[in-house]
């Protein structure tokens, strides 16, 4: 899904830079973590991202059916183990890997500070939405970073911004200027590796997930045919990957595509594209 937002920019990237889950936990046991990854978390039926799951939406059910924050709270403890059990003697390791969880809401939590000003990412660009100029932040919402050279449960106040990643990136890669006004005054998250020693493994947490709960199939049983908002999503993706060179089925917009048709159809064009998303056998 962000490959296929952001394809204009990420286009050539498409068959080299995306891959499976499984591939970047086998590339941490390995030691061959790239320098930067980015997980994308399941957002489909059986979804693990935290949002209600995206095929309820499409298949007309109401949004919040069937939904369970456990399924990222499992997702996440998967790659904080493989963090944390990354021990190659060369490549990535725990000793040289930061794993940073990023949220982009509050999950609806009530939050009580306003949010602070903050400067336009463009001063230039024009007013948005009811006049909005973008000169302020957002409310606040959690972030995590697990790292060997953090000291033990610490916490941090100050304020950081989701370019602060960026900001991040910039100082350790010796990248070009700031990409943004935004990202120019974020925070570098560096400052907060202060540990002068690194914690060994096993002072690390055990983390152990809660059962997730069974995703209860009946309720988008593959026959049930898409809502009208489901179709539209369909076609409008379909002709998008089309324009990047996907091989797309000729499909009428009258014609009704059942919950498993649509699946299978966009499973098939996105292997196209991504041809590293194929599980491997």
């Amino acid at each position: 899904m962000t490959g296929i937002i952001h394809a204009s920019r990420l286009r050539t990237r498409f068959a080299t830079n995306f891959s499976t889950v499984a591939d970047f936990l086998e590339d941490a046991r390995s030691g061959r973590l790239p320098n930067y990854s980015f997980i994308e978390p399941n957002m489909w039926h059986g979804h693990n991202d935290m949002h209600p799951p995206i095929a309820a939406l499409v298949h007309g059910l109401p949004i919040d059916e069937p939904s369970s924050l456990l399924g990222g709270e499992a997702l996440l403890a998967t790659i904080y183990d493989a963090v944390r059990s990354s021990s190659s003697s060369s490549g990535s390791n725990y000793l040289n890997t930061l794993l940073l969880i990023a949220f982009d809401e509050a999950g609806g939590t009530y939050d009580h500070v306003p949010p602070p000003p903050a400067p336009p990412p463009d001063p230039a660009a024009p007013k948005g939405q009811m006049g909005f100029t973008f000169n302020r932040s957002g409310q606040r919402v959690p972030a995590i970073a697990i790292s060997a050279w953090i000291p033990e449960r610490t916490v941090v106040s100050d304020e950081y911004r989701h370019t602060s990643l960026i900001r991040t990136m910039r100082e350790r890669w010796d990248l070009e200027g700031p990409l943004t006004a935004r990202d120019a005054v974020a925070r570098d998250i560096g400052p907060i590796l202060s540990l002068n020693v690194p914690r060994p493994q096993e002072q690390w947490p055990d983390v152990v997930a809660r059962p997730v709960p069974k995703f209860d199939v009946a309720l988008l049983t593959p026959d049930r045919p898409l809502s009208v908002l489901g179709k539209g999503i369909l076609h409008a993706v379909l002709e998008f990957e089309k324009s990047l060179g996907a091989r797309v089925p000729a499909i009428s917009p009258d014609t009704n595509v059942t919950g498993a048709e649509a699946v299978a159809i966009m499973r098939d064009t996105a292997f196209d594209l991504f041809p590293g998303l194929r599980t491997k056998t």
